[in-house]
């Protein structure tokens, strides 16, 4: 199956070349329900096509023709394995619920996105206080607080669960302020704070930014934008590794507090959540110098070592996330010498390589243009991507269905 295309709806004529068949044929597949048409929006009244929709059509022909052949692949980076409704991957955007992901990025706050993600409005799930911790989570953090964000995260989430007596209510109102809560709860352990009355991004940004260090910009405002921006944009993207997790404990009915346990988990790995880390290290090596920089770039290539943040096999034209998060660094930080240094080794980095920056380089350097303590990078991520598992989760439980795929099996048959 060669079609790769990225954008959400295709023409007519696309989607006939796409399947090798006449104009005609592709109304035909509509009357049959076999592809849904909707408008264009153009002035000639012409009809545009889901590519998800394609893509099926595209995966039933190749499974009659090569059974097996498409399940083999459709858990890595292959076809659709379920439905959701909540993340559309465009091709130089992405979308939450059918909103613009970039635009929420410089208009929306975290919790607006969370509420939306969960289709939470007519419950304002964030309108409730700030949980408090009780005596016991308090002895717990005392004893934990140098270990880093995500392991005290991990080991404090099960003993949030164990807390909570409506851990297991499984009413939607219910469902959707222990997800509010369980993202505070996230981050108060990341900002090492016992409470806190404003928003997710003042109360990281106050714990987390050095007055003595970050005295520009001036405007705190650009500040907790950026900050929102990088929530926003980490989310959710879909079934990645972790989302998936979530959605297959989901599925077995286990609370919100184990689905978000395990996507920390699967968040943990190289491959995951620590290339936002891996990122964040990769800039400080910057030195300013582009000769002395290329030739440290250049060594690592020839010693056959990766070059974290760069490259997202699900974006031709480059990760949108990342873009936006560089775009608004640059707006945000036109002066800053340390900005501009680090700017510059990733369009190094960019045109050595000839690849895009991720989300991962985009975190890296609002982090770095944040002056964020170590541990915070993941620990924006972290807590962001929560807001996608617990609407993964959601979503999950309203299907009813439990995640069991078959195995096909290669190993030695028995003997007789």
């Amino acid at each position: 199956m060669s079609f790769s295309l990225k954008k959400p709806f295709l023409s007519a004529e696309e989607v006939a070349s796409v399947l090798g068949v006449e104009i005609q044929t592709i109304y035909a597949y509509v009357s049959r329900g076999l592809l849904h048409s909707e408008s264009g929006g153009n002035k000639d009244r012409s009809k545009r096509y889901r590519r998800e929709d394609v893509e099926q059509l595209l995966l039933r022909r190749e499974e009659r023709s090569q059974p097996g052949k498409t399940a083999k692949t459709a858990l890595s980076l292959g076809q659709p394995v379920l439905e959701s409704s909540i993340t559309l991957l465009g091709e130089e955007t992405l979308f939450y619920r059918g909103k613009d992901a970039l635009q929420l990025s410089e208009t929306s706050s975290f919790e607006e996105t969370a509420t939306l993600l969960w289709e939470a409005e007519d419950i304002s799930p964030f309108q409730q206080e700030w949980p408090s911790l009780s005596p016991e989570c308090l002895k717990i953090i005392n004893l934990i607080s140098d270990r880093p964000i995500l392991d005290r995260c991990r080991i404090l989430i099960p003993f949030l669960e164990y807390e909570d007596p409506k851990a297991f209510r499984k009413d939607s109102k219910t469902f959707r302020k222990t997800g509010s809560s369980i993202l505070r709860y996230l981050s108060l352990f990341a900002s090492d704070k016992t409470y806190s009355s404003g928003s997710i991004s003042e109360t990281l940004l106050s714990s987390w930014s050095d007055s003595k260090r970050s005295k520009e910009p001036k405007d705190l405002s650009s500040r907790i934008r950026l900050l929102e921006a990088a929530l926003i944009l980490s989310a959710d993207h879909e079934l990645n590794v972790s989302s998936f997790t979530a959605r297959c404990v989901a599925s077995s009915e286990a609370s919100l507090y184990q689905v978000v346990l395990a996507g920390l988990a699967a968040l943990s790995g190289p491959k995951h959540g620590l290339l936002t880390e891996k990122a964040i290290q990769l800039l400080s090596q910057a030195s300013g110098s582009a000769k002395k920089d290329r030739l440290f770039l250049e060594e690592k290539l020839r010693n056959g070592e990766s070059i974290p943040g760069f490259g997202h096999p699900l974006y031709k034209k480059g990760d949108p996330r990342g873009k936006k998060l560089i775009d608004l660094v640059k707006r945000f930080f036109p002066d800053r010498e340390d900005v501009q240094i680090h700017l510059q080794f990733v369009q190094q980095i960019s045109e050595l390589i000839d690849d895009y920056p991720t989300v991962d380089a985009g975190l890296a350097l609002a982090s770095k243009a944040l002056q964020l303590p170590k541990g915070a990078g993941i620990g924006i991520f972290a807590i962001a991507r929560s807001a996608g598992w617990l609407a993964h989760a959601m979503e999950q439980y309203d299907s009813g269905s439990l995640i069991r795929p078959r195995a096909k099996y290669i190993g030695k048959m028995p003997q007789d």
